[in-house]
């Protein structure tokens, strides 16, 4: 080789070290380039190229000189920004990265940064190249953040849902999985919450806290999707932390646990034309061993979503074996019961153990019953026990499945109900339907078993008079005074209830006439004894007539018994009232 040709490589060699020279009419010779072009000074835009122009979106070159080429750089390739700053970049290292344009359109490309010595000393002049077409929804401001195109089109390749999520926000969707959530496109969602991707009782576990603790996870965890017509999707989902600048940057994968079928059959069927035909027996053994821990890992998956699931609910729930050991209870369950085993046992209702052998029996059937049970804070709750054999493959009952709900308000209002239904509201006694219900009870028990039973009849005197002379709202006090003063005077079994008006009835079960007729009196006396001060108005006395009567040997009627004592309350009153007639 002669000496011209030496000089030659030398040349080349010092030309490849040292880097392109450039002059101040660089602008007009690249012109013609169908790449970006620029010249900047201090990452300042100096001068650029028509394809230039084309690509940072503007109308023209004078739109873009004097601003920074930084400011059309994504936020996420900041890096890059760095790199022009501080001169490491060079003609051998492009940097892919992702431009955003004055028309607000994405493009994906390439940068080189050559240093510029013969024009300033902080000249660069920067070459860039588009690498991929537009993703959808370039030119839409909300679809800045898709993933770089190869991590989209790997993504969109693979049979699960794929998701990049930055501060809680989706940037990118799949389309398997715009497939599994049942939207449109993969673009959808975009711009939406993490939440919109999970059923709502998730939301607690995808907050910022519980997102950072899935992502320590390390495993696939069972949770449920939501779906766009309203239908849950049970997955099993992997949390992985992304290093970023972004506060909390993740990928999510997300495996459809009821697809599970389908997708290992697609598998078996592409590895069925890759793998050599000698192999096959020994592909099949592999490929069962591998179904058959892939379904005990999904069952795994699926028992321990249905205890997460079963853990949430807000009723006691239990399993007992043949033994009536506990084998499993929930969350509600244990704060009721306590932990230990045999703290349990004693807590539940009496009824528990009895229900429990006929279920075991195999000849009952689901059972539910009302107990009281013990509250932990030392109250009393009224619930309802629903119960039903487990049955194994074979259809033996092999344990009992028991849930506890709360009706201890619903109780409480059942009470309150029946007492309205059957209280006079202003004195409390029992009102005229129930009176005469207990009074047609009594008769007949009387007369089945041949016991006593009276009855007394009782009026206020001259209430008419109290109302009219004192108003209607003394006469009230006036009539609830009076039927305190009768009930404290009488007995637990005894029966007393208002007719109406001012009139009331007493029932004295195994109590003949004598014995009425000295209740009677004494219940004369105490009203006699009673005095009101209304305001405004003097102390105001009260006295009552009463009549009694008792059931002969042939009394079976109700109407001629009260009929009897209610004439000989008129008979008192007649005879000029404050006192007691018998029959």
């Amino acid at each position: 080789m002669s000496g011209t040709d030496d000089n030659i490589i030398d040349f080349a060699h010092e030309r490849r070290r040292r880097g392109p020279r450039f002059n101040g009419g660089l602008m007009q010779v690249l012109e013609v380039s169908r790449d970006l072009v620029c010249l900047c000074r201090d990452s300042v835009i100096m001068a650029i190229n028509g394809a230039g122009v084309r690509l940072l979106g503007a109308g023209s070159s004078e739109a873009l000189r004097g601003r920074r080429l930084a400011e059309f750089i994504l936020p996420e390739y900041g890096h890059v920004l760095d790199m022009f700053l501080s001169g490491r970049t060079s003609e051998d290292q492009p940097v892919a990265t992702r431009l955003l344009g004055m028309d607000q359109t994405i493009r994906d490309v390439e940068l080189q940064v050559f240093r510029a010595r013969e024009i300033a000393p902080d000249a660069t002049v920067v070459v860039g190249r588009i690498v991929s077409r537009a993703l959808p929804g370039e030119g839409d401001a909300q679809a800045v953040d898709y993933a770089p195109p190869p991590f989209f089109i790997l993504a969109d390749r693979a049979m699960n849902l794929v998701c990049h999520v930055i501060d809680g926000t989706v940037r990118y969707l799949n389309a398997a999985g715009a497939a599994i959530l049942g939207v449109a496109g993969a673009g959808t969602l975009v711009g939406h919450p993490l939440a919109a991707l999970f059923h709502p009782d998730q939301a607690r576990r995808i907050a910022p806290g519980g997102l950072a603790a899935l992502t320590q996870e390390g495993r696939e965890v069972p949770m449920r999707l939501m779906r766009r017509d309203g239908d849950t999707v049970n997955a099993l989902v992997r949390f992985s932390r992304v290093p970023s600048r972004h506060r909390m940057e993740v990928m999510i994968e997300a495996r459809d646990l009821g697809a599970d079928g389908e997708a290992l059959t697609a598998l078996l069927q592409q590895a069925e034309t890759l793998e050599m035909r000698v192999v096959q027996r020994t592909r099949e053994l592999a490929e069962q061993r591998a179904l058959a821990e892939e379904r005990k890992l999904a069952a795994d998956a699926a028992r321990r979503f249905a205890e997460d699931l079963i853990d949430t609910m807000p009723s006691p729930i239990w399993y007992k074996d043949a033994r009536g050991r506990f084998e499993t209870t929930n969350r509600a369950f244990r704060e009721m019961f306590g932990d230990d085993p045999a703290r349990m046992a004693e807590r539940m209702p009496d009824e528990d153990a009895a229900t429990d052998a006929t279920l075991l029996s195999g000849d009952g059937a689901p059972t539910v019953f009302e107990a009281s049970l013990s509250a932990p804070d030392g109250g009393r709750r009224e619930v309802q026990v629903s119960k039903s054999a487990y049955l194994d493959t074979e259809g033996r009952p092999v344990g009992v499945i028991g849930m506890i709900a709360d009706i201890t308000e619903r109780k409480a209002m059942e009470r309150e109900l029946l007492r309205l239904a059957t209280t006079d509201p202003l004195t409390g006694a029992l009102n005229r339907r129930q009176l005469l219900a207990m009074a047609e009870s009594e008769l007949a028990r009387a007369v089945r078993h041949e016991k006593l039973l009276s009855v007394i009849m009782c009026d206020i005197d001259h209430f008419k008079r109290i109302n009219d002379a004192c108003g209607h709202a003394i006469g009230d006090e006036a009539l609830k005074a009076a039927a305190a003063a009768c009930r404290l005077a009488l007995r637990d079994h005894d029966v007393f209830g208002r007719l109406g008006g001012e009139e009331f009835a007493i029932l004295l079960p195994e109590t003949g006439l004598q014995g009425a007729v000295e209740v009677a009196e004494r219940l004369r006396a105490r009203l006699a004894g009673l005095c009101l001060s209304p305001p405004g108005h003097p102390p105001l006395g009260l006295t009552a007539s009463f009549g009694v009567a008792s059931r002969g040997s042939a009394d079976d009627d109700v109407n001629a018994l009260l009929g009897r004592a209610d004439a000989a309350l008129y008979r008192a009153k007649a005879a000029g009232r404050d006192r007691v007639e018998r029959e």
